[in-house]
Order: C-alpha cells, then sequence, then structure tokens
C-alpha cells in the first residue's frame, strides 16, 4: 500500500514538473523575437550590414524596397525601421498615422510624418562625436557626456524636434540640433496631432553605416528598444 501510495505521489510530481516545463517553453515562443520591417533603398546599399546588426541582436528582420512598400504591410510587425538610403517621395506620408513605432533615419521622412518642420533638419558634413543631453532616458542607452559614434568624420542627421518631442541627443555645441530624439506613445507631432505609436529619429546617414562604432550600434540599439517597446516598459 505505502509503495502504491509513492507510485501515485511521485506521478503527480511527474505531471506537475511537465505542465511547469510546457507553460515555460509556450511563454518563451509567444514572447519570441520581435518582427521587424526594415525600409530601404532597392539594392547596391550599405542595408545588408545593418539587417546583418539587427539580426545578430535578436530581431526577425523582413527588409523591403520603398519602391513596393504599402501601409498595410505594416501589419504583423513589432517595429519598423525606415534606412537613410529610401526614397523619401516613395515613402511620401504612408507612415504618418502608424499604429507600429517606428526609427526614423531619414529626415526627410521624419519631416513628412510631421516630427520636425518643413526645413527643420539637415547633415553635420564632417563629425563623428555626440553629446548626451538626457543621459537618464533609455534612448541614451546608458551614455553620458560626448560619445564617439564614427570611425572617422562623417555625416550625422540632425533635426528639431516639435516641443513634445524629447531631445536626448544632439550635435555637440549645437542643443537645438537634435540626432536622436523621441516621441512617446500619444505626444502631439508638428500638426497637434498624437503621434498612434513611438516615434524616433536617428542621426544614421547613407554610407555610413560601416563607419558607426559599437557605441553609435549601442545607440541605435537603444532607439530601436525604445520604440519597440512602445510605452508598455
Amino acid at each position: 500500500m505505502k509503495r502504491l501510495l509513492a507510485l501515485c505521489l511521485a506521478g503527480v510530481l511527474v505531471t506537475m514538473l511537465a505542465a511547469c516545463s510546457n507553460s515555460t517553453t509556450t511563454a518563451g515562443k509567444s514572447a519570441g523575437p520581435v518582427k521587424m520591417l526594415y525600409i530601404k533603398r532597392g539594392e547596391g546599399t550599405n542595408d545588408p550590414y545593418v539587417v546583418k546588426h539587427f539580426e545578430k541582436v535578436g530581431y526577425t528582420v523582413i527588409d523591403m524596397a520603398d519602391n513596393v512598400f504599402k501601409p498595410e504591410n505594416l501589419n504583423g510587425y513589432g517595429v519598423v525601421y525606415v534606412s537613410p538610403t529610401v526614397n523619401a517621395s516613395r515613402i511620401n506620408d504612408q507612415l504618418k498615422g502608424s499604429k507600429v513605432p517606428i526609427v526614423f533615419a531619414k529626415p526627410q521622412v521624419a519631416s513628412i510624418s510631421a516630427l520636425t518642420g518643413l526645413l527643420d533638419y539637415n547633415e553635420l558634413s564632417a563629425a563623428k562625436t555626440v553629446q548626451i543631453k538626457d543621459s537618464k532616458h533609455p534612448l541614451a542607452a546608458g551614455f553620458k557626456d560626448q560619445v564617439t559614434v564614427y570611425k572617422n568624420d562623417g555625416k550625422i542627421g540632425y533635426a528639431i524636434p516639435g516641443k513634445e518631442g524629447v531631445t536626448i541627443v544632439t550635435a555637440p555645441g549645437d542643443d537645438k540640433k537634435a540626432v536622436v530624439f523621441g516621441y512617446e506613445k500619444g505626444a502631439k507631432n508638428m500638426n497637434n496631432e498624437p503621434v498612434a505609436s513611438r516615434q524616433v529619429f536617428f542621426y544614421l546617414s547613407a554610407g555610413e553605416e560601416m563607419n558607426q562604432t559599437d557605441d553609435g550600434y549601442k545607440l541605435l540599439d537603444a532607439a530601436v528598444q525604445w520604440a519597440a517597446q512602445n510605452g508598455q516598459k
């Protein structure tokens, strides 16, 4: 009788452990990697280098050429990255109102999407450092003061956000030129419209992808991560 009772208890224990294991596995699968839509120009760019970086840090990346992108393509994605290689006229205002969070590395598209003014963006022509303005914000990636983001002097994009955009990183010596800024979900853009998801502007210019330092990529990873969380964390 005692032996039978012991066997029954053992069976219950095994069943409970199996259930816990299955629950953990299922949770892990449901969490899964974030699916990223990477919008870019067709071919002949450094986009594959950046795509590989995002895949290496854990994103499931689907790249799409700007000439075939449509707003309905956003369905099912956790975050969108707009490469600086895109033709802004092909994207136009199709990303405006997106409920999927976006990181814009193309100033013109950020302007069309009302994150900055029509003429409030440009590039620094020869720079390799940026200035952290708000080191406590997640978009600062834990950095303080100046950060070397390029190995050699290169082009760094900047823009001037609206009053509800939060500036995190600026051009050295010029706080008005924001090189990384973000809009929280619900914040109002330049047109006084609430944005439907987190939106981030990032400085990386076309042709500088392989010039960017590890610290520069840490800032990029922080931008995508903060956007993808979309106010949930």
